[in-house]
This record gives C-alpha cells, sequence and structure tokens, in this order.
C-alpha cells in the first residue's frame, strides 16, 4: 500500500477513535448552538479558493456573514472529520459541504434537516444533478458543483477521437500496436485503493451492461456476468508489452494519471475538468493544442459536492443557511466558480456564459481558467449517472474495492484461480457488500 494511503488509514482510525471518546459525551447534551456571528460553511480542501471567496461574498440586507472552513484531507479522511463534527452536537458548522454519495448517511444519522428550499426555486438546476440531493422523496441538499469524467487525448498521437467505449478501446489498440508512436500504454484510469476506484469499476461495469444497486434494506443486485466479463477484459486489456489499457492504472489517482499523461506515457486518460484545467494551465510538458477534452465515452459516473443544512439549528441560522444556499447556487456565483475556481455548475443556464475578470473575485487566480469547450463539460454533466445509493456508502465502497481490484490486480498478471472459482467469488462479494450496506462491517 502507497504510504499515503497507510497515513490516510491511520489518520481515519485516528479522527474515528477521537470522535468515540471525546464527543461521546456531548451528542447527548442539549444543543448550544450559536445565535449570533457568522455562518460556517465547512467542507473539503479548496485549492483554489474559490469556494471560499464565494462564501465570504454574501452580504444579505440583515448584515449576517459567512465564512469557509476546509479541511485540507483526501476524501476518506474528509468524510471521518465531517462525521465527527456532526456527531459532536457542538454546532461548529451550519451549513456541511458533503460528497453527494454521503448525503443518505447524514440524513439516516440526523445530522442534517430537510433544506426547506422549493424545488421550483432551483429550477436552473441540472434535474439529474438536483436528483442527488434527494432521499426518501425528500431535498436534503442541494449541489454546490457537479463533475463528470472527461476523455483528455493527445491530438497529436490520435488519429480517431473516440465517442463510445469500444471505440475508446480499439483505438486504444491501434495506437499501442504502431511503433511509430511513442507511448507505453494507451489509456490511463484510477484504479488505485480509494474512491476512484469505485467510480472506475462502476463506469466500466456500466458499459458491460450491467450495474451494482442497493436497495433502502441493503440487498444488493449485481450484475455478475457484467461483473466478470469486466475483471476479464480489463484484466486482459493490461497485459502485453504496450497494452491498450496502462498496468500503472492500479496504483493511479488522478494526480499519477496526469503525470503519466505529461510525460507521454499514454494517449488517453479519464479524469476530471478540473484536471483538464490543471493540464492546460499548469503543465508545462505540453502545448494547449497538443491536448483534446470530449465526453468520457460510454458510462459516466456523477461526482461533485453539496451543500447540506445542520440538524437542530435555531431557526434564524436555518434561514440565514438557506439564504446562503440559495446565493452560492444562483447564477453569477455559478459563473465565477466555473470561470475562476474550474468548479462544473450545477445550473445549466451557466455553460458558456461571460463571467468577467477574476482579478477582484478574491480567488487564488486572477485569470480565467482554460477549460475544454463548456459544451463538452455540459454534455459529459448531463449524460452521467449516480453511484449507488446507501446510508453506509463508505464502508460499501471500500468493500467493494477491496475485493474487486484483487481480483484485477490478478486478472492483470494471470494469477486468478480457474474460471470455476468465479461463482464463488461472486457469492462472497454480494454477502460482503450486503453486510457492508446494512452496516455490518467485515
Amino acid at each position: 500500500m502507497p504510504n499515503h494511503l497507510r497515513l490516510a488509514a491511520f489518520l481515519g482510525f485516528a479522527i474515528t477513535l477521537l470522535a468515540l471518546t471525546v464527543y461521546g459525551e456531548t451528542t447527548s447534551a442539549p444543543s448550544r448552538c450559536r445565535t449570533e456571528g457568522p455562518l460556517t460553511v465547512l467542507g473539503g480542501r479548496d485549492d483554489t479558493g474559490t469556494r471560499r471567496a464565494l462564501v465570504q461574498s454574501w452580504r444579505p440586507p440583515d448584515g449576517m456573514r459567512a465564512e469557509f472552513r476546509e479541511l485540507p484531507l483526501i476524501s476518506d479522511l474528509e468524510h471521518s472529520e465531517l462525521v465527527s463534527t456532526a456527531r459532536s452536537g457542538s454546532c461548529s458548522a451550519e451549513v456541511f459541504l458533503i460528497d453527494t454519495p454521503w448525503i443518505p448517511e447524514f440524513v439516516e444519522a440526523g445530522y442534517i434537516d430537510p433544506v426547506g428550499i422549493p424545488e421550483r426555486d432551483l429550477g436552473s438546476v441540472i434535474p439529474e444533478v438536483l436528483s442527488t440531493g434527494r432521499f426518501r422523496d425528500k431535498l436534503w441538499a442541494v449541489p454546490l458543483n457537479t463533475d463528470a469524467p472527461l476523455l483528455i487525448y493527445r491530438k497529436d498521437l490520435v488519429g480517431k477521437t473516440p465517442r463510445t467505449h469500444e471505440e475508446l478501446m480499439a483505438e486504444a489498440r491501434a495506437l499501442t500496436a504502431r511503433p511509430d508512436r511513442p507511448v507505453a500504454g494507451g489509456l490511463m484510469l484510477q484504479l488505485d485503493d480509494y474512491e476512484g476506484f469505485t467510480v472506475n469499476v462502476l463506469e466500466l461495469i456500466r458499459d458491460h451492461g450491467g450495474d451494482i444497486t442497493v436497495a433502502e434494506d441493503g440487498t444488493v443486485t449485481m450484475d455478475r456476468q457484467a461483473v466478470l466479463a469486466t475483471l476479464r477484459d480489463v484484466g486482459a486489456a493490461m497485459r502485453g508489452n504496450r497494452p491498450p489499457i496502462s498496468p500503472a492504472s492500479l496504483d493511479a489517482d488522478e494526480n499519477a494519471g496526469i503525470d503519466a499523461f505529461e510525460r507521454g506515457d499514454v494517449a488517453f486518460l479519464r479524469d476530471w475538468p478540473a484536471f483538464y484545467t490543471q493540464l492546460l494551465t499548469d503543465g508545462a510538458e505540453l502545448r494547449p493544442e497538443q491536448i483534446g477534452a470530449v465526453p468520457y465515452p460510454g458510462e459516466r459516473v456523477l461526482g461533485g459536492q453539496s451543500l447540506a443544512i445542520a440538524a437542530s439549528l435555531p431557526d434564524d441560522r436555518a434561514r440565514a443557511a438557506r439564504d446562503l444556499i440559495t446565493y452560492l447556487t444562483d447564477a453569477p456565483q455559478q459563473k465565477r466558480m466555473f470561470a475562476c475556481g474550474g468548479l462544473v455548475p450545477v445550473r445549466a443556464d451557466v455553460y458558456g456564459s461571460d463571467a468577467g475578470a477574476c482579478g477582484n473575485q478574491g480567488t487564488r487566480r486572477k485569470r480565467l481558467v482554460l477549460h475544454a469547450d463548456p459544451e463538452v463539460i455540459r454534455e459529459a454533466v448531463m449524460g452521467a449517472r449516480a453511484r449507488p445509493s446507501s446510508a453506509y456508502y463508505p464502508e460499501f465502497s471500500r468493500v467493494l474495492r477491496r475485493h474487486l481490484r484483487e481480483r484485477l490486480r490478478c486478472r492483470a498478471l494471470s494469477t486468478c484461480p480457474e474460471p470455476a472459482d468465479d461463482g464463488a467469488f461472486l457469492d462472497r462479494l454480494t454477502a460482503a457488500l450486503e453486510r457492508a450496506a446494512r452496516g455490518r462491517a467485515g
């Protein structure tokens, strides 16, 4: 396991232990929420400073202010600290900025209240994106920014831009078979032991005509043949001297993928729009005219973060939190977020619109970021689908990774047991996923 993942695992355990020992006594205590002072929005890393700038720009008539408190952690640790804060009952944050798959967990645990904003007032939010904030027919969170993967490719190496998963694999095979193309592999995925693996593999399973879903009672429905076909085909595509899928994908996250693409190791990269922006604005290895992007061919999984209101706030602060959320998802703020921060907007009416300069916006970027064609990003979002819905999603995802990643690696190395073991493997996988989806670790 890479050192950063060992550190993540240790810190995640430490945060959980701290929550149990320090916060255990406070959860049953009466709420002592602040009745004055600025609202606090608690969320993950804000590398560009855009979210902080937007939150601090809120100026309601009553003089209320808001601040953004950043958790400088990777996704799994960010989740642990958000849960610890919510569980504590300390009211140290009025609004949580959470990854969309965590919403059912926060609802079930009583950490958040329904947002209380009529959906007609959110009519410009893309319906598929807004639906990620619903659980049991109520709106519990409003998306602040969304995400959907792009296929980033080398214009100077790729002959035909793929539009389907089959075309992508065919082009990757053709490219790596040509001795005049200086690449070690065709496509780089993100298959390291983190949430990116779950997202990438769900897309691949759906590309093979299947899916993995979770019912409210924790029953897992899995297309067994699609799972086996995914493991077989992706494993086979990683073998050979210059394989269509780089075997380095098994240990890659988004940053490793960017590095491999910049070095010229691969001609295709599946990644999020923000990383395409990074290639255009920060990369020195490749010129912008060498790089292209289209919606990732085939199935795409939605990403993004949503705003949720902490439970049991005093009425006036809950009202202020709703006003803040409405402000942050209004068109002018969404334009700034897109143009100055590279974050993907949730409103359909923002794509392609002019946001003006960034120099006076309070962000770390003083100029507009360079994007893929906004229409490309919009198309990627419109065709994307959510991850399985579960109140125990983080554990469900960890179990999925543990079983499928090990199996995919042995497929790539041709060290798996005989195919006769496939049925038993799928039985174990289904049982483990159902235990996770019912809150039983193991």
